[in-house]
């Protein structure tokens, strides 16, 4: 079986080592889909529940998304800890996924949804940060 939710959520950026515009602090309307191909649970008569998937993807709403600790710069890490101090909403990206970047945020958001599915689920996310551009990933 195969479900499909549509995802939108705000957030900024900056992206640590790149050498243009796109170091500064930014932000942008993200959306995309979600596709989850796995067989329908006994019990619940569901692939997942829609509201796990909504609830990994508000973790990146109106927050600021940082680098993997390991590959930040001065100035995104001066920002770290500015949100830290002020319990500003933020993700820190994961080792595996160590960027702000779209290919990056498209890794985590399906690896962690995948953590929530059952073991044989395909989880593919298309993500875009500006219209006609777009990463995807299917893990």
């Amino acid at each position: 079986m195969k479900i499909c939710k549509d995802i939108k959520f705000d957030c900024c950026h900056m992206l640590s080592g790149y050498e243009g515009k796109c170091a500064n602090l930014h932000g942008h309307t993200y959306h995309g889909t979600v596709t989850i191909n796995a067989p329908v649970d006994d019990t619940t008569r569901m692939v997942l529940d829609y509201n796990i998937i909504k609830e990994i993807v508000d973790e990146f709403d109106h927050a600021i998304v940082f680098s993997f600790h390991l590959r930040r710069n001065n100035a995104e890490e001066a920002l770290h800890d500015w949100a830290m101090k002020n319990a500003m909403r933020y993700v820190n990206m994961p080792s595996w996924a160590p960027k702000s970047t779209a290919e990056d945020m498209s890794m985590a958001i399906a690896q962690w949804i995948k953590d929530k599915c059952d073991e044989m689920a395909q989880v593919t996310i298309k993500l875009s940060e500006t219209d006609g551009s777009w990463a995807e990933v299917t893990i």
